[in-house]
């Protein structure tokens, strides 16, 4: 019989092998420990067969994990609706402490209305289902949960002044977008600036990126193209992607003022 996995399958018994070798055990010594056979173990490395979240947390006791693999299950099983390469990125803005993200394109997803995904969606993806963009929807409206946490990650986005005068989906589904983001820049964790169209150069001309700091993984850099995502975790990469953050925070108008284009940018549309 040929052997089937799934993508999340895969990730979690990856990260399984992992956290295995990392506590220096065998399939069979850990296999032991959690009352599983040897072939269970495997098979789980292997991504081809999944588990029940309790065996995950077995799992987790007897390799020290502090939950790593169950975390990992419920942020997977949680974002259904996004690409397989997204959903780990989904995993760490739920444990991120901050999130850095510049975006010269499109305001970035974790501060997006429900409307204006729709719309982004619909536009990349034209020839989905309306279930098919309704799940995308929904699995993005599920990933700005981390706005309402007791302790909610600190956000500060970059953006170009072009992400506001950009009428995504029209008038007014673009002036209850940049609403919303006033809303959102309110909240005591949200930090919006906006880099001027007059802006000649800057180090963010090369395109989107984020950063996540997170308490087990430090700080994470992450890029992305239409089809795939890439986790920058090399330290002199992050640090490098660092620098241009703060150069471009450093480009930007602060946030009194870059509050007060968006207003006038709400102000046009109407």
């Amino acid at each position: 019989m040929t052997d089937r996995s799934r993508p999340q399958w895969v990730k979690i018994g990856r990260e399984l092998r992992r956290l295995r070798l990392q506590a220096g055990m065998t399939q069979t010594q850990l296999g032991k420990r959690v009352m599983m056979s040897y072939g269970t173990i495997s098979g789980l490395e292997r991504g081809v067969r999944g588990t029940k979240p309790e065996h995950l947390a077995q799992l987790d006791q007897a390799l020290s994990t502090d939950g790593t693999l169950t975390r990992m299950w419920e942020g997977l099983n949680t974002y259904s609706g996004l690409p397989e390469w997204f959903q780990g990125v989904a995993v760490l803005e739920q444990e991120a402490t901050e999130i850095r993200e510049y975006s010269p394109l499109l305001i970035p997803g974790l501060l997006q209305t429900e409307e204006y995904a729709r719309a982004i969606i619909q536009i990349g993806q034209p020839s989905n289902t309306y279930e098919e963009i309704d799940e995308q929807v929904q699995a993005r409206l599920e990933r700005q949960k981390v706005h309402s946490a007791s302790r909610p990650p600190l956000m500060t986005a970059v953006l170009d002044e072009a992400v506001l005068r950009r009428p995504i989906g029209g008038r007014e589904i673009m002036s209850r977008q940049l609403e919303h983001l006033l809303e959102m820049v309110a909240t005591s964790h949200v930090t919006v600036q906006v880099v001027p169209l007059d802006c000649s150069h800057h180090p963010g001309l090369d395109g989107t990126f984020s950063l996540f700091t997170t308490p087990e993984r430090g700080r994470v850099a992450y890029t992305e193209t239409r089809i795939a995502g890439t986790l920058v975790e090399a330290a002199q990469d992050v640090s490098d992607y660092t620098r241009v953050f703060e150069e471009l925070r450093g480009a930007a108008f602060p946030v009194t003022t870059s509050c007060s284009l968006i207003s006038t940018a709400l102000g046009e549309l109407r």
